[in-house]
């Protein structure tokens, strides 16, 4: 199982780097002229630099665009970003970082910088942008009509933090005519992050969050899907058992399986990266026929069914993103119960001359385990997913004479289903 980690590890971080993800949308250049085409989205964790912009998705390879070429960008519906030109704070939030500063130190340092802002909302009042990089985040406002972008100020020091912010917030307010006992007792708890900040900002601009959400909306944030398999498990005894040295061998079964569960989208507007929740319930079987090495020496069989009810966390990301074709790699835990029926060991033509070793169950099975899962497939268009997957080596008997183990790979498809 550690290579299929490595392997799945390995080819992650090759596509994730290697894999372009063109979606409709523009850039604003230097003039202010927008130009549309498809840029390449990356779901930046922090705001990009550059981006790579194609005018049709035709053209062989995309330009690359920084800060001192375009004034903006944005993809369709997902994100937009301005162009800033300005000071930007660089003293540190990590707790960790201002514990080494001393008792009445304050970092007010700041260094001009041309970035992009990510805009968060841009209303008829005000708008409310967003710079992350290596250090912190940060929060800026711009009022209408020229929306020129002013941080907000939020310092961490070693006797607690300075909230600037609320100040330049309650400003704003009164600016607006939008302060009253309600938001101030609001400001006075309003914490540095996006929702907090959005929610006042939504009231200077008088828009409300049923408007915010269906104009923000990028799609479903999960779907449910319900799918079969066939179920290919391989049932070994180890060599040095003595069921083994008997004549016992290896068995592999063919068998259905269902499944279903959820996705949960990091990105419901790009669907890259999942969080699966899967619950299964598979068929399964052994069957050795065999004549025994030592006495007596007879044609014998050792067979049993199972089925197995699984649930499965896992974690899922499409190294192609396309929209009508997608292909994907998953690693997840996975928790087997197993129910085992039809235990049988004596002669192959069952004439009970073993029965009373049959009934005392000598395979001492065990009926719950775990392991880790890897999984691949490919999506083709928005509701048919093909996949197979392999699950880690689990023991099936508890040692003694038969020593068994499995492992199990399955092959099927899963019909998606968006939950609105």
């Amino acid at each position: 199982m550690k290579y299929c980690i490595f392997f799945f590890a390995t080819f992650l971080a090759i596509f994730s780097r290697a894999q372009s993800n063109y979606q409709p949308g523009y850039i604003t250049d230097l003039k202010g002229d927008t130009v549309k085409g498809f840029v390449d989205y990356r779901e930046w964790n922090m705001n990009p630099n550059t981006i790579t912009f194609k005018k049709s998705l035709s053209d062989a390879e995309g330009i690359a665009y920084g800060v001192n070429d375009i004034s903006g960008f944005g993809i369709n519906r997902l994100e937009k970003f301005v162009l800033y030109n300005g000071p930007i704070t660089m003293d540190s939030t990590d707790p960790d970082k201002v514990a080494n500063m001393g008792e009445d130190d304050r970092d007010t340092s700041s260094r001009m910088a041309a970035v992009f802002l990510k805009e968060i909302e841009k209303g008829t009042n005000i708008a409310l942008y967003s710079y992350r990089d290596e250090l912190k985040i940060r929060y800026f406002l711009a009022d209408a009509p020229l929306y020129r972008p002013k941080e907000l100020i939020y310092r961490l020091t070693k006797r607690g933090p300075e909230n600037t912010f609320r100040k330049q917030l309650s400003a704003e307010l009164v600016r607006n005519g939008k302060l009253n006992d309600d938001m101030i007792i609001y400001i006075s708890k309003t914490e540095y992050n996006a929702d907090n900040l959005l929610y006042i900002i939504n009231r200077i601009n008088h828009i409300s969050k049923a408007t915010y959400n269906k104009s923000h909306h990028s799609g479903p944030v999960l779907d449910f899907f319900a799918g079969a398999a066939m179920n290919i498990v391989t049932t070994s005894p180890w060599s040095q058992s003595s069921y083994y040295a008997a004549g016992g061998r290896a068995y592999t079964s063919y068998k259905p399986g269902l499944l279903l569960g959820i996705n949960v989208f990091a990105n419901p507007a790009t669907r890259q990266l999942q969080f699966r929740l899967e619950a299964s319930a598979d068929e399964s079987s052994y069957r050795s026929l065999y004549t025994e090495k030592v006495y007596p020496y007879q044609p014998t069989e050792a067979s049993f069914d199972a089925t197995s009810f699984s649930f499965s966390p896992q974690v899922i990301y499409n190294f192609y993103n396309a929209d009508k074709l997608k292909a994907f790699l998953g690693i997840g835990l996975n928790a087997q119960f197993v129910k085992y029926s039809h235990s049988y060991l004596g002669s192959q033509n069952h004439d009970g001359s073993q029965s009373d070793i049959a009934a005392n169950n000598p395979y001492y099975f065990i009926s719950s385990n775990d392991g880790v899962i890897c999984k691949a497939g490919v999506q083709v268009g928005k509701n048919l997913q093909l996949f197979a997957d392999y699950s880690d080596t689990i023991p099936v008997t508890s040692g003694g004479y038969f020593a068994l183990s499995s492992n199990a790979i399955r092959v099927g498809a899963v019909y998606l289903i968006d939950l609105k």
